[in-house]
Formats: C-alpha cells, structure tokens, sequence
C-alpha cells in the first residue's frame, strides 16, 4: 500500500502531479495544507478529479469532508491527545501519526492506519530522522489491529527493506515533492510495491 502526502506549501503543478499519480494507482492522498482558507482548500480539492475523492484525506478543514463527501480524516498527535477524532461520526475513516512503536502499540480499533515516523534521513524536512530514526524499533510491533505505514525519507531503493521490516504500506513525500521527475517516481515505488505484496 502506497500513500502520499502533499507538501504543506504550494509545489510545482502540484494539482496536475496529484491527477497524474491518482491516474497511475495512487490508492490514498494525504492533503496536507493547514494554512490555506476555506476557500483556497475547497479550490484545492474541486482542483482534483472528482471520482477520486473517496481517496482523499484531509489533515486540516475537516468541516468541509461532508461537503465534498470525503470519508477519510487525519488527526495529528497533538489532535489525538486531545480526543478531537471523537467530534466525528463513528463512520468515519480515521488516520493518524505516531513517533515510536510505543505509541504506536497503544493506539485502539478507531484507527485505520497510522504514520510512524521518521524511518530514515527525510528528503524534504531539513534534519528530521538525522539523529534518531524509528525502523529498528519496527521489531517491538505488538498491535495488528491497526495499519502500520512508514514515512520520511522513503524511495525506491529503500521501500522493500521496509515491508521486510513488517510495515502495512509506505507513504510518500520528499521523493515526489522535491524530485523533478514525481510521476516517475512514484510509478518506480508502486511497480516495486505491487511485486513485493502480490
């Protein structure tokens, strides 16, 4: 299983990026834009072909998913502390992120997935994961019950080491946002995901 998450500025062709690697098989995108308005995440969104918003996750705004009739949300840590995820209907699909296995390990049933991070040296946050990275401690994972999906500094030349490592799915940020070439990219990581869990 292979996400990607948005940059948190605005990318180049960014909306064209996103149509293409949905086109190619993306299966979630993670919108990442917490200062944009209400308009500018509506405009976002109508931006991306509408038969795909049943893979769309919204990090931010989550008062306009009913209106686009977007399923999926994401609560960061800070949120999760705070119980935010329970203003939400029950239905909804819900996501979060995590930075040790430890917590990992205590999340409950109410998660699909969550993101634990860094597994390496990041590609597009300056330092994240140089002195400390969380895949060695991917051995201690004691909870099935919930999605495992690694991230940071995650490409093609590094993805199978992870799902050796026991993640449930890779997601994707620096080597589609900082690369020149992100369709390519991603279709690299989607071949070599399909292969690994087929």
């Amino acid at each position: 299983m292979i996400l990607v998450l948005t940059a948190e500025q605005t990318a180049p062709r960014e909306l064209q990026v996103i149509n293409d690697i949905l086109d190619a098989g993306l299966e979630l995108l993670h919108i990442r834009k917490y200062s944009f308005s209400d308009d500018e995440m509506s405009q976002f969104i109508n931006g991306i072909a509408t038969p795909y918003r049943n893979r769309l996750v919204m990090h931010s705004h989550h008062h306009l998913a009913e209106q686009f009739n977007i399923k999926r949300l994401h609560f960061n840590e800070h949120d999760r502390k705070l119980g935010i995820q329970n203003q939400f209907s029950q239905q909804t699909i819900r996501s979060t992120s995590v930075h040790s296995i430890h917590d990992f390990n205590r999340l409950d049933h109410q998660w699909s997935y969550a993101l634990l991070s860094p597994m390496f040296l990041s590609i597009s946050k300056l330092n994240h994961g140089a002195k400390h990275t969380v895949k060695k401690e991917l051995k201690y994972r004691d909870n099935q019950q919930v999605h495992l999906i690694g991230l940071a500094g995650i490409h093609a030349e590094n993805i199978i080491s992870l799902y050796q490592d026991g993640v449930d799915g890779v997601a994707l940020l620096g080597t589609i946002w900082k690369s020149e070439q992100p369709l390519i990219n991603f279709k690299k990581c989607l071949q070599i995901d399909f292969s690994y869990s087929s």
